[in-house]
């Protein structure tokens, strides 16, 4: 092998990974660690976006992947710079997407050792194992090859979750030439046929049939809408699966989980489907009101564990949702059932719910920001109070278009994940809609959506803090640590990082600037003054 056709293994393996998962852009901050693999992003071509701090680059990635469902690609430092990305990893891992994490560790001869070189963490892998499905250092190219491999045929057949894999920095170095892929076997395990047959025999005789749907059936939307359609079953769906069903269909009932509603109408039901959901208790978070499942239980996951966890049930098909509903429908021909099960006005009766007060406090401002999204927005949003209002009030007719990472619930990944999606998704309108207190904790990375240069509109409802923690505080009846904090002028910083951005203390302003920020080519931030939020605060920048 001549000189000319090696390369180093970080150029090599950013060629590997680009043909294997088809991978067009990274997100990650380049050190001195990272330059092999840097100049592989180079000679490949990829799209390097650099945020301005490594948890800014997960959540990128995260929101990537939830609008394109490929797995978004990391490149990061040794230590620190794991350590940093290791929040939106969790979060990846919690809502069950996945993300490839390729980090720079500690030289060969040092690991384990605890010696103290640069960045060193003692074991990188340990750190990051148990929020992935994959966290081990790479010894050798073929090892980094038979990885990735097990990587793509997990997230194709199993669950997907996040991957790290930590390669040592003189094995970066080190002169290879190209690395064979190595490829696994991804076909399923087959489903009984006699599971099938059950499972669509009770579904064919339902007299009141539900689907409860979660974010593992985002790709099988086309499924959802036929079976719903052939079994007459209103559809009600988590918050990562907001939209698999339009919500303007007559069997919508959209995430309206936590209400009183849709919890009699499954409690009511002789049959219920539930596929790709894990029953998670943040979809119920608004009222706490618990889930009682009295009639048939059929679930389809696409992880056999969870079939029988918290509900078990009475058939479980484990496989992917699109193949498993596929095989349903050719179980219920159109045209079995002889009787309706009346799925439009159970649906319309469940759509009926009654909301706290806060939340119709929220409507004017809501209706405003539903004004200003079209039926492609993707709309990120933070754990912030009008976020929790809007997911439930506004409509979605499209599954990838609301990024509600409630189920890691930290504070911050609006705006990076805003971005992500903007890069995975350029042909439409990205809103993020954080709190002042969330946004504070990513609010470097509006330095990055300027650099990005694509139109993403920002909305902050500033209520000068932590305004549910502060609810939380009262209810509980203890007084207020620590809740009533806030940047001092939101308006003026936005506008140093170079977006536009104005404040606005009324529904009818926030429309308009709404309006105005979606005709804009840039970064815009609009800022609404919380009139809920304390009083006496000075919130400069109108």
């Amino acid at each position: 092998m001549t000189s000319t056709t090696l390369r180093t293994f970080g150029e090599a393996a950013l060629d590997l990974v680009a043909d294997t998962l088809g991978t067009d852009t990274v997100f990650g901050i380049p050190g001195v660690h990272t330059i092999e693999l840097y100049r592989g992003v180079h000679r490949r071509g990829l799209r390097s976006v650099v945020p301005r701090h490594e948890q800014g680059a997960g959540f990128m990635a995260d929101g990537y992947t939830r609008v394109t469902g490929n797995a978004g690609v990391c490149l990061l430092v040794t230590g620190p710079g794991l350590i940093n990305a290791l929040t939106p990893v969790a979060q990846a891992w919690h809502d069950s997407q996945p993300m490839l994490v390729i980090a720079a560790t500690t030289a060969t001869a040092d690991l384990g050792r605890g010696r103290g070189p640069l960045h060193d963490v003692g074991d990188q892998a340990a750190l990051a194992a148990p929020i992935t499905s994959i966290s081990e250092t790479v010894t050798d190219p073929d090892h980094f090859a038979e990885l990735l491999a097990d990587a793509a045929a997990g997230w194709r057949t199993g669950r997907p979750r996040p991957v790290h894999l930590a390669l040592p920095i003189d094995l970066l170095s080190r002169r290879t030439g190209p690395i064979s892929p190595v490829t696994r076997p991804a076909d399923p395990l087959p489903i009984p046929v006699e599971d099938i047959t059950a499972a669509a025999a009770r579904l064919a005789g339902a007299r009141a049939p539900v689907l409860l749907v979660g974010g593992g059936a985002l790709g099988a939307a086309d499924g959802i809408r036929t079976l719903a359609e052939r079994v007459d079953a209103p559809v009600i769906t988590t918050g990562n699966a907001k939209g698999v069903l339009p919500e303007d269909h007559p069997l919508a009932v959209g995430f309206l989980l936590p209400f009183p509603g849709p919890l009699q109408m499954l409690a009511d039901a002789d049959v219920v489907l539930a596929v790709g959901t894990e029953f998670s208790e943040v979809d119920r978070i608004y009222t706490g009101a618990d889930l009682t499942i009295n009639g048939t239980l059929l679930r389809v996951d696409i992880d056999p564990d969870q079939l029988h966890t918290p509900f078990p049930a009475t058939v479980g098909l484990a496989g992917d949702a699109t193949a498993v509903l596929s095989q349903l429908l050719a179980a219920i021909p159109a045209g079995t059932r002889d009787v309706l099960a009346d799925g439009a006005s159970r649906a319309a009766a469940a759509r009926d719910v009654q909301f706290t007060a806060q939340t119709d406090g929220h409507r004017p401002w809501v209706d405003a920001l539903g004004g200003a999204l079209t039926s492609e927005t993707v709309v990120a949003l933070d754990s912030t109070q009008l976020a929790y209002s809007a997911i439930h009030l506004l409509p979605a007719r499209h599954p990838r278009t609301w990024l509600a990472p409630y189920g890691l619930g930290t504070l911050g990944p609006a705006l990076p994940m805003a971005i992500g999606a903007g890069i995975g998704r350029p042909d439409a309108p990205v809103v993020a809609v954080a709190g002042d207190g969330g946004l504070l904790f990513t609010i470097a990375e509006l330095a990055t959506a300027v650099d990005v240069g694509r139109p993403l509109t920002l909305v902050v409802w500033d209520n000068a803090g932590y305004g549910e923690i502060r609810d939380s505080f009262d209810r509980a009846g203890a007084p207020r640590v620590g809740t009533e904090t806030t940047a001092h002028d939101l308006v003026t910083i936005a506008r140093g990082f170079g977006a536009a951005a104005t404040r606005v203390s009324d529904p009818d302003a926030f429309a308009r600037e709404l309006a105005d920020a979606a005709d804009r080519p840039g970064v815009s931030v609009v800022v609404a003054t919380d009139p809920a939020g304390p009083t006496g605060l000075s919130r400069p920048g109108a």
